[in-house]
């Protein structure tokens, strides 16, 4: 029972994803690739699991209820809406479908993630 309530707890730790707010977009958005999900509680059924696994990039979200000021910035209008930013600049965006689902699937996020890092070798 221990075992299972510790390995329980190591993939809630492994798979949970940080948030970033308001005050700290800037800075985690300035540098190098970032994949950010503009979410909200109330639609947390419908979140975006597969970010933390994505590879060559760092992962947030952003509550559209905290980070009104952001969800507005960047004119996200659904949810979740994924975005992809290089060096602080919007690179891709992902949006959701009328059942506010995201519609991009983790191997088409990876592709644009892979896309951005092969550019800089160009």
């Amino acid at each position: 029972m221990n075992k299972l309530l510790i390995l329980s707890l190591l993939t809630l730790s492994l798979s949970a994803q940080e948030f970033v707010s308001s005050s700290s977009f800037d800075s985690k958005t300035a540098k190098g690739t970032v994949v950010i999900e503009f979410w909200a509680e109330w639609n947390a059924g419908n979140q975006v699991d597969f970010l933390p696994s994505l590879k060559d990039c760092e992962s947030y979200r952003v509550c559209i209820v905290k980070g009104a000021d952001v969800q507005k910035k960047y004119k996200v209008t659904a949810i979740p809406t994924v975005i992809i930013f290089d060096n602080g600049v919007e690179q891709e965006r992902f949006n959701p479908n009328i059942m506010m689902q995201l519609v991009a699937t983790k191997k088409k996020v990876q592709k644009a993630i892979d896309n951005i890092t092969l550019s800089k070798f160009q």
